[in-house]
């Protein structure tokens, strides 16, 4: 009798644990053993040439170019979550472009509440016919990572066809130039060796694109923690948090994006963002052994990248240039400035000297006007090189502008010049 009893209490417990366990969102679970000093330290050790990531990229966002990268930044990896960044893309494009609205209902389906089981999710019920947001879906994939929401957010914008959906993800990638990139499911499930890859470049574009094309997601993304509320079944609220440590540590003031990603093949990712003295700059990591080198180097690359780069003013708009020749005017040369202002972002890091180029548009002959577009001022970047010569590297061109009016001169001085010039004593 004794032992019966024992089995059927062994046997309760294992059902109350069971039940337990499906009640627990599967969070990840770094997000709770985080070590800030750890991380602390991993960034203020890190450099470019020591990089414990196998993958990185980092970019001045102003500039919308890679700024610095690993030699393998094109290499194609698992980055499991990270995946959702393009279903976040295309959620916010159709938001954008009124398709659906933040407040549009998505209905859950049976397909997406079993893709989830076992790993993160925010525990959408179809049996009970739950109906969600495309809002509260969109801060469960960013605070729960959760993969039954990012599904019925795919199956929502395609007409209930996630494969449809993915085909979206390809064509997009595609139109972003995110060449080493494709995808195969909206959750990000699948792995390398399913066909799902992406890399670190392609991450830190879709970054730059995702927040350049819709502000609006860093409204979310700086989401690290909160309650789902199953309003339409009446279920036990659902505890999100997410792994976004950069963010919810607070190890970096003004970080406030975007995504954690692991696999088991390539380990922890992540792409994030910082506004750091005003300037924005996003970077991703792919490869790293924990969260704390996660964390860590991201710091490393978003603030180094904003201390490198700065903005620097060229020229206004009307600053002189120099005189011109103009061909059979009252006089010989006329004056010329920049048609517009022109500013770049500079390297600090880089050794070199701007030079301007003038570039007419021809012979210019009177009469001219003020205002008269005469050709280009041309920005290089100069290099010196180890032989005495240099290397020039384009940064941009304005139009050259005639800032003054002048007439043809008279018959009589043409004449003159055309004997000067013939003898040598003259030429434009």
């Amino acid at each position: 009798m004794k032992k019966k009893f024992e089995r059927i209490l062994c046997f309760i417990t294992t059902v109350v644990i069971a039940a337990g366990l499906f009640l627990i969102p599967l969070t990840p679970t770094d997000s709770y053993a985080f070590s800030k000093a750890q991380a602390n330290s991993v960034a203020s050790s890190a450099s470019l040439g020591k990089m414990k990531a196998k993958a990185y990229a980092s970019m001045y966002f102003d500039s919308g170019k890679v700024s610095f990268s690993s030699d393998n930044c094109h290499d194609r990896f698992s980055v499991g979550n990270l995946i959702k960044l393009m279903t976040l893309y295309l959620a916010f494009e159709a938001v954008s472009n009124g398709k659906t609205s933040l407040k549009s209902g998505v209905k859950v389906s049976r397909a997406a509440q079993n893709i989830s089981v076992g790993r993160e999710r925010v525990f959408l019920d179809s049996g009970k016919g739950e109906v969600i947001t495309v809002e509260e879906a969109i801060i469960a994939i960013i605070a729960g990572s959760a993969n039954d929401a990012a599904y019925a957010l795919a199956e929502h914008l395609s007409g209930s066809n996630e494969a449809a959906f993915v085909e979206k993800m390809n064509e997009k990638a595609a139109a972003l130039g995110l060449n080493d990139t494709h995808y195969v499911d909206s959750t990000g499930i699948k792995i390398i060796t399913d066909g799902q890859y992406t890399s670190a470049y392609d991450l830190c574009m879709l970054s730059y694109r995702i927040i350049k094309d819709f502000p609006a997601v860093l409204n979310y993304t700086r989401i690290t923690s909160g309650t789902f509320v199953h309003s339409s079944t009446g279920q036990p609220d659902t505890n999100m948090q997410s792994s976004n440590a950069l963010v919810y540590s607070g190890m970096l003031e003004g970080a406030d994006g975007l995504l954690v990603g692991y696999s088991t093949a390539d380990l922890y990712a992540q792409a994030a963002s910082a506004l750091i003295d005003g300037e924005r700059t996003v970077a991703v990591v792919i490869g790293e052994k924990t969260p704390e080198d996660r964390a860590g180097e991201l710091k490393f690359l978003l603030d180094m990248t904003s201390k490198v780069f700065e903005w620097k003013e060229l020229d206004k708009e009307g600053t002189y240039v120099r005189m011109i020749s103009v061909k059979d005017g009252k006089s010989l040369k006329v004056k010329t400035v920049t048609g517009q202002s022109i500013d770049y972002i500079a390297n600090t890091n880089e050794k070199y000297t701007v030079e301007k180029k003038i570039v007419l548009d021809g012979v210019i002959e009177a009469p001219v006007s003020k205002g008269d577009i005469a050709g280009k001022v041309v920005y290089q970047k100069a290099f010196a090189q180890p032989d005495g010569t240099k290397r020039y590297e384009e940064i941009g061109s304005v139009d050259l502008i005639i800032d003054e009016d002048m007439d043809r001169a008279n018959w009589f001085v043409r004449f003159l010049r055309k004997i000067l010039e013939f003898l040598g004593l003259m030429q434009y």
